[in-house]
């Protein structure tokens, strides 16, 4: 496989991830105590889509920086993992 074909394919996983977890949080039907805490999370979850899957995608339809794209494209996933990670560990805190 080439270098450009995994990294557009984990850039439309990246882009499908972000779409269900967007959805997922700002729809949420929570009640009004946690909302707040749902749509903090879809704000997070894009703004790291924006910083890594978006950029990641439009050079590797540029044709620009493979190796770049592709370390972007694979770092949405990483770093929303260590944020989840993170947030379960700040919750579970008696």
């Amino acid at each position: 496989m080439k270098l450009r074909t995994a990294t557009i394919i984990a850039c439309l996983v990246d882009a499908a991830a972000w779409v269900f977890v967007a959805f997922a949080t700002f729809m949420s039907g929570s009640d009004a105590a946690t909302k707040g805490l749902d749509e903090g999370a879809g704000l997070i979850v894009t703004a790291l889509f924006l910083v890594t899957g978006a950029p990641a995608l439009a050079l590797v339809l540029l044709g620009r920086a493979p190796k770049t794209a592709l370390t972007l494209a694979l770092a949405f996933p990483a770093a929303f993992a260590v944020l989840f990670v993170a947030a379960v560990i700040a919750f579970a805190r008696p």
